[in-house]
């Protein structure tokens, strides 16, 4: 039940971001800088940035936000799904702002 309730709370948080208008490429050094607000441990901050921009393809080819965030805890077991679902979350506000009123 927890698990249900942290997926949907997560498809929430997608959907009523505010989205940015960032830059086409992104906004690296803010995306890392909040990455480390929210706790999320990452060792290569170059890898987190790819990953982010991971999040963004697979949303631009359909996926899901519950998709998604299964996903990035699939690939990275170590994190949490709260983690996943607010990494989810980053990485469009920073990369693909045009997908946080889709969702």
């Amino acid at each position: 039940m927890r698990l249900l309730l942290v997926l949907l709370g997560a498809t929430a948080m997608i959907g009523l971001a505010v989205p940015a208008y960032a830059d086409p490429d992104g906004d690296d050094a803010g995306f890392i800088a909040a990455l480390q607000q929210t706790d999320i441990g990452f060792s290569n901050p170059g890898q987190a940035v790819a990953s982010a921009k991971a999040v963004c393809t697979c949303l631009n080819n359909g996926e899901s936000g519950l998709e998604l965030i299964q996903d990035l805890k699939t690939h990275n077991p170590q994190i949490t799904m709260d983690h996943a679902a607010k990494f989810a979350v980053l990485a469009a506000k920073y990369y693909c702002p045009q997908q946080l009123s889709k969702a």
